[in-house]
């Protein structure tokens, strides 16, 4: 039998961090606005949100804070769609509540859902052309993410502050 006494059990130090794993893209031929914070799910997303209250606050910019989820497609039932939308826009919020404080320091952000296919992971690499149309869409014109941009050319072109360590290590399949 195996005894446990208070104060003789040493735990390890936590590991710091090597450094800040976001990735800044800009994209090409566009005016300054706001700054897109791609949220995917990793354990540097809270950088990432760092990063970009940060970089928003010292530019004097806004925020849009957006989830990625992944996802097989739209649905012809308008209900289930409906339905989908919802459930996908709570999750966002669910996320976005944990990392609203490091959001928050340049002011109020606005929020979005970007949707990819079922076939990317969201924790090695983004699709560049989604990220682009989205930037555009809500008037960014910086694009920070803790994953690499797939392909980063004519869509969004990388930054010279990009981060070494990548989001996740890849998972085991079984």
């Amino acid at each position: 039998m195996n005894t446990l006494t208070p104060g003789r059990h040493v735990h390890a130090p936590p590991a710091a961090p090597s450094t800040v794993a976001a990735r800044t893209y800009t994209l090409p031929g566009r005016p300054a606005g706001r700054v897109l914070a791609v949220l995917t799910g990793a354990r540097a997303d809270q950088d990432v949100a760092r990063h970009a209250g940060q970089l928003a606050a010292r530019t004097g910019q806004k925020i849009t804070a957006a989830v990625a989820f992944r996802s097989t497609g739209f649905s012809i039932n308008a209900l289930l769609h409906l339905a989908r939308q919802r459930r996908l826009h709570r999750q966002a919020d669910a996320v976005l509540a944990t990392h609203s404080d490091a959001l928050t320091a340049a002011g109020h952000y606005e929020s979005a859902v970007v949707v990819l296919s079922a076939r990317t992971n969201p924790y090695h690499r983004l699709p560049a052309r989604t990220l682009a149309r989205l930037a555009a869409r809500t008037g960014a014109a910086t694009v920070i993410t803790s994953v690499p941009v797939h392909p980063p050319g004519p869509h969004l072109t990388p930054s010279t502050a990009t981060a070494t360590r990548t989001a996740d290590p890849p998972v085991p399949r079984r």
